[in-house]
């Protein structure tokens, strides 16, 4: 069965995995908006720019709508806003700053093709990138995949990314941009107010989840991991049910550093042999953990011991942890992003941190070092 786009739109909320794009006259192209207009659709939880340079203004904002997965006959990919490299249509807003002979672009979306690269995704490769306040969180700033000066960080979900256009922007500049975010809806998710977005579990947001298409293979972390995540393939797994999947999935200790995080979200790949889990830190929904388990023939866990990445990283060493040889790196020791990869009773287990203002190397290793079964 396929659907075209009903008339009253399709997101979060409505997806299903049989429906799809294939009229042209249906599809949506990028269009002007507000943040606070923009919310009403996105799957993520939109932010503004709350300080800018004095020489600076909000020149436009434009929001590429969810769409079904698909490119109809007679539509390039840039005429609805869509990478080259997928039929995916996910949501993203994008919002032009310009000053005095200078522009920039921040850009925000939910990303959910894997763990967030390190967090460093649109700056991969930058030999040293550089840890910034980011409000309740950790940006960086660095040189981006187009070579343009840039910045990220990644807020309650939400992936920001911005790339100097044209001139130039100076650090602080940067940083205060990143660290002045609020959200749009005049809502902080901390609070314990927020848009219903920030209700819904990752997985259920997930775009490649809801309509059960490929998604696009991007790094994932400092260790080569394996294929891209089948999330077409997974199925959404409840707290209860934590327990019962196989393979085994460890999870944070009550009573050790893992306590300041709550499950988010978790899925089975049963086709694969694997199973997600995603943890958010309480107090600021913006801290992340990843947990893989991967059974001894999956293609989701990296080869132990795993091959390091082409992103340059502080460190990288092999450490003595839960009675087993533990592959370890950091971004940075001390803001991170941070990474363990093991094998522990033939299974093969990654977790990632993202970084954070409330962990630091030692931390890291001590929450891998009190993981216990689910």
């Amino acid at each position: 069965m396929t659907d075209e786009r009903p008339s009253d739109g399709t997101d979060w909320r409505t997806a299903g995995p049989d429906v799809r794009l294939t009229d042209a006259d249906a599809a949506e192209p990028p269009r002007e908006t507000t943040p606070a207009d923009a919310q009403t659709g996105a799957n993520f939880v939109v932010f503004e720019p709350g300080w800018l340079p004095g020489d600076c203004a909000i020149r436009e904002t434009t929001i590429r709508p969810e769409q079904p997965p698909g490119r109809p006959d007679g539509l390039d990919a840039e005429d609805i806003g869509q990478t080259p490299y997928s039929e995916g249509n996910p949501a993203a807003v994008r919002t032009v700053v310009a000053g005095e002979g200078r522009e920039l672009r921040m850009k925000q979306f939910l990303y959910d093709w894997a763990p967030p690269a390190a967090s460093v995704a649109p700056l991969w490769g930058t030999e040293e990138p550089t840890p910034v306040e980011a409000g309740d969180a950790v940006g960086f700033l660095g040189t981006d995949y187009k070579g343009n000066r840039g910045a990220c960080v990644q807020r309650a979900r939400t992936q920001v990314e911005v790339s100097v256009l044209d001139g130039e922007f100076d650090d602080a500049e940067l940083e205060g941009l990143l660290d002045g975010l609020v959200p749009a809806a005049d809502a902080d998710p901390a609070d314990g107010e927020s848009p219903a977005v920030w209700q819904v579990p990752f997985h259920r947001l997930n775009y490649w989840c809801r309509y059960r298409c490929e998604a696009v293979g991007v790094p994932h972390g400092l260790w080569t991991h394996g294929i891209a995540r089948p999330y077409d393939e997974s199925v959404p797994c409840s707290p209860v049910a934590l327990g019962d999947v196989t393979p085994e999935l460890l999870v944070p200790s009550d009573n050790g550093v893992g306590a300041a995080y709550g499950l988010d979200s978790a899925a089975t790949f049963p086709d694969s042999g694997a199973v997600e889990a995603v943890y958010r830190r309480a107090d600021n929904g913006s801290d992340h953990l990843w947990i893989t388990a991967a059974a001894p023939d999956s293609e989701l866990g990296p080869d132990v011991p795993p091959e390091p990445a082409d992103q340059p990283a502080e460190t990288r060493e092999t450490v003595a942890l839960r009675g087993e040889r533990v592959h370890y790196a950091a971004l940075t020791e001390e803001s991170g992003a941070w990474e363990a990869v093991w094998t522990e009773d033939g299974v093969t287990y990654v977790v990632v941190a993202g970084a954070s203002r409330y962990l630091d190397g030692d931390t890291f290793r001590r929450l891998v070092d009190g993981l216990e079964p689910a």
